[in-house]
């Protein structure tokens, strides 16, 4: 599953005019702030990410959520889902 993932987000990404090269150091800027966050929201990634000096509005919601699942199946983090009501 991982595979599909991993190539399912290089194709949004790429889709949304990002290169390849930097992805492999977003998806790490985003397990950081992950791993040292308790809720993790795209406003909260966008806005950290922005601070980092990579731009304003990175990351769409299904960006986030392809680096999170990733990031997750690879054992990295574990996320609770919540659904919006």
């Amino acid at each position: 599953m991982e595979r599909d993932i991993v190539d399912y987000l290089l194709d949004h990404m790429v889709k949304r005019g990002m290169d390849i090269d930097i992805l492999k150091g977003l998806i790490r800027e985003v397990g950081n702030i992950a791993i040292n966050t308790s809720y993790i929201s795209l406003k909260i990634v966008n806005e950290r990410l922005e601070y980092l000096g990579w731009g304003k509005d990175v990351l769409d919601e299904k960006g986030l959520q392809l680096i999170l699942l990733f990031l997750e199946d690879s054992g990295l983090i574990k996320v609770k889902w919540q659904a919006l009501h």
